[in-house]
């Protein structure tokens, strides 16, 4: 039993040394594109075996935050894309985590503010574009279920992850395409080669061997 208890200790000595000694930083972005996807950098050193890292970002001071996972590029190195910044979002607030093989945070990097400019202009590379556009957002907290990632786009928002890690369809912006249907100038998301655009379609006049829509 005395050993049993003496191998036990000396794990939990173990990662916690890990644990101290593993550190995540996040690159300053130069600035958010308004209405268009950014690429953050971040490098790490003592990552977890079966861990993983995470971008947590928001619109500055307003409400909690959000995460995308950070894509691995080479050991110790990563980036991540986060949504597209609405038109009333002015700033973006975001940092880095490193999380062990239990999703326990284990370390974080300072936290980075960045302007959202309309003259923000960035280069996706056609692997960032792919995450762009079929981005998985996770919460922070239950409120954040009921309604858009804040402050930012549906644009390639596909999926979301609730604070107990369950995954479900974006229904919220789901619901705004059906609305959008349903208006009588219908606005109707397409598909196309750089992203997903928007294409105005003009309902037909009744007639009487067309009845109204």
């Amino acid at each position: 039993m005395r050993a049993r208890h003496i191998w036990i200790t000396a794990f939990f000595l173990v990662a916690t040394r890990a644990a101290a000694q593993s550190s995540i930083t996040v690159e300053q972005a130069p600035c958010f594109p308004a209405g268009e996807n950014q690429v953050v950098h971040g490098t790490a050193a003592g990552e977890a075996a079966g861990g993983a890292a995470r971008l947590y970002f928001r619109w500055e001071e307003r409400g909690g935050f959000y995460w995308v996972e950070m894509e691995h590029d080479g050991p110790g190195r990563f980036w991540a894309v986060p949504p597209k910044p609405e038109k009333r979002n002015l700033q973006i607030e975001y940092y880095g985590a490193l999380l062990d093989a239990g999703g326990h945070e284990i370390s974080r990097s300072q936290p980075r503010k960045v302007a959202v400019k309309s003259d923000c202009h960035v280069e996706l590379t056609p692997q960032q574009k792919g995450v762009a556009q079929n981005l998985t957002v996770g919460e922070t907290s239950a409120a954040q279920a009921k309604g858009e990632v804040m402050g930012f786009l549906c644009d390639g928002v596909v999926t979301r992850v609730n604070p107990n890690n369950v995954r479900r369809s974006d229904d919220f912006c789901r619901v705004c395409v059906v609305a959008w249907w349903k208006k009588g100038d219908v606005l109707l998301p397409a598909l196309a080669a750089g992203g997903i655009t928007t294409v105005i379609l003009d309902q037909p006049e009744p007639s009487p061997s067309r009845p109204p829509l």
